[in-house]
């Protein structure tokens, strides 16, 4: 019996390892794959599509994909506001654009352009990844009842209350015009979601938290949990090795959340952690796209910023602990259950924490100031059992 069609919208290349959201849309894209034919289709709104090696394994789980380039295809009123040479006059200009600035890529030609690219093919199913996505199923959402398929949005973020999260972060930076920005941002997006979430028959979010506020602030009562989840290693490490106890923190470096929490580990707590321990100690950061203040955090024989890298499995094996100091974000981390799934005990802030079922002092150590985070990691330093309980 043929599989039904099924039209999946991602921003970007589902892949087995990589950034959060590419390996969620891999782990939905294969879960798919069993009981759908599925057309998955690519706009990378957020940057450049990944590489031949994400494209031929996504391709495996694929009857057919494609990838619509849309960098061209700008808003015209995003292009004009872009032209204006007064920053404040921009930055006021961006705050009355009206969608999410991600949604500045979906015009009304490229929406039928995308649709055209599957022209012929009747889906019994459209499942769309990340809100901003959501004006790409326009042309099925705006089916009659008979024709129209089953819309899943697969939110995986809720994006209003995550940005007002990284507003109140760029305030207590002294950045008043990123918190300004990123304010703007939550509105647009709650205005987004007001305007999408009652048309897609299901909602899917990662956390049981972010359904709650959900149903509470949106009225949304129709979303469900699928939590995010990694595929186990073939092989993991264990035990304390010779030289300098060592530190890991994985993340996409130019994500500013990522990139406070690294300027945080390293500015604020390494110092006192230094003092504490006093021993040699070591600092992986790892992650694509580190920005120039990462990049800047560098200390010979201490602190190492690696940028993009082939596989995390050797950074995991070096690591003594790992490290999630995030103040802001969404959804779950994907580095935390990364970490249980490398046996790597785990020292997070509550927000890094967030929305996993994980028990401080059982499974990880939970710790939200300088002062608290050092000492979580000094003990992690000085007691190898309490090492090997939470691995």
């Amino acid at each position: 019996m043929a599989k039904p069609n099924l039209l999946f919208i991602s921003p970007v290349m589902p892949a087995l390892t990589g950034n959060g959201p590419a390996m969620r849309a891999g782990i939905m894209l294969e879960a798919l794959a069993a009981d759908h034919d599925v057309h998955l289709l690519v706009i990378p709104v957020v940057g450049a599509p990944s590489g031949s090696g994400a494209d031929r394994w996504a391709s495996r789980w694929c009857a057919r994909l494609a990838v619509h380039r849309v960098g061209d295809r700008v808003d015209p009123l995003f292009r004009l506001i872009a032209r204006i040479k007064d920053p404040r006059e921009r930055l006021a200009a961006h705050a009355r654009y009206p969608r999410p600035l991600l949604c500045r890529f979906a015009t009304t030609r490229a929406v039928r352009d995308a649709a055209r690219l599957f022209q012929g093919v009747r889906f019994r199913e459209v499942h769309v990844f990340r809100l901003y996505m959501a004006p790409f199923a326009e042309p099925y959402l705006a089916g009659g009842a008979a024709d129209r398929p089953t819309c899943r949005l697969d939110l995986d973020d809720h994006e209003s209350r995550t940005r007002r999260g990284l507003a109140a972060l760029h305030e207590a930076a002294g950045d008043e015009a990123g918190a300004s920005v990123e304010r703007s941002e939550a509105d647009r997006y709650a205005v987004l979601e007001r305007h999408y979430l009652p048309r897609f028959h299901r909602v899917y979010v990662c956390s049981e938290a972010d359904r709650r506020a959900l149903a509470r602030h949106d009225g949304c009562r129709h979303a469900a949990v699928i939590p995010n989840a990694v595929r186990l290693p073939v092989s993991t490490t264990a035990g304390r090795r010779d030289g300098p106890f060592t530190f890991l923190f994985v993340g996409t470096l130019g994500y500013y959340p990522n990139e406070d929490a690294a300027l945080f580990f390293c500015s604020e707590v390494l110092p006192r952690l230094r003092a504490a321990a006093r021993e040699p100690l070591r600092v992986l950061l790892v992650g694509t796209n580190p920005s120039a203040r990462v990049r800047a955090l560098a200390r010979a024989g201490e602190v190492t910023v690696t940028g993009a890298v082939p596989a995390l499995a050797e950074y995991y094996a070096a690591a003594d602990a790992v490290v999630v100091p995030l103040r802001a974000g969404g959804g779950t981390r994907i580095k935390v259950l990364e970490a249980f799934s490398h046996r790597r005990p785990v020292v997070s802030t509550s927000v890094g924490a967030a929305g996993i079922d994980a028990r401080r002092e059982t499974h990880l150590l939970i710790a939200d100031t300088p002062r608290a985070f050092a000492e979580q990691c000094v003990r992690l330093i000085q007691a190898p059992r309490l090492r090997r309980e939470l691995a």
